[in-house]
């Protein structure tokens, strides 16, 4: 039973946190090794074509690798406001935070790049949910 407003706060955090932990991001790992790159802090932005993360932004979420294998929850990460990518020359300059290998299929000309905080490895588990952009983990 709950017996104060710290104990009452307490608990609606860990419930959120619950609730939020319970979802991931995928990783493409196919070609290029973007999850490792990420958990050792070399990837500290991740990218996509269209605003897909935005309803992660501010949360703690999975990493999900997949491309490999089935998918593995390798980790978590704070997901970032996004840059908003409005040309090639944006997409370049950023590079060095995304690593996005120049004229591989993942070179943008526009999109979103997610920064990406707080990152911690795990020990990686199998995932059976489906998702194109997130699943539960």
């Amino acid at each position: 039973m709950i017996e104060n407003t710290n104990q009452l706060m307490s608990y609606e955090f860990e419930t959120a946190w619950q609730l939020v932990k319970e979802m991931g991001i995928n990783i493409n790992d196919k070609d290029v090794p973007y999850t490792d790159m990420i958990l050792s802090g070399k990837k500290k932005v991740e990218t996509r074509k269209k605003p897909t993360l935005d309803s992660y932004v501010g949360q703690k979420v999975g990493i999900i690798r997949t491309g490999k294998g089935p998918a593995e929850l390798v980790g978590h990460a704070k997901v970032g406001k996004p840059k908003k990518y409005k040309s090639k020359q944006d997409f370049d300059k950023d590079r060095s935070n995304h690593q996005v290998p120049s004229k591989s299929k993942e070179d943008k000309t526009t999109g979103y790049g997610y920064p990406l905080s707080e990152v911690t490895r795990s020990k990686p588990k199998k995932i059976k949910s489906r998702g194109i952009v997130s699943r539960k983990i």
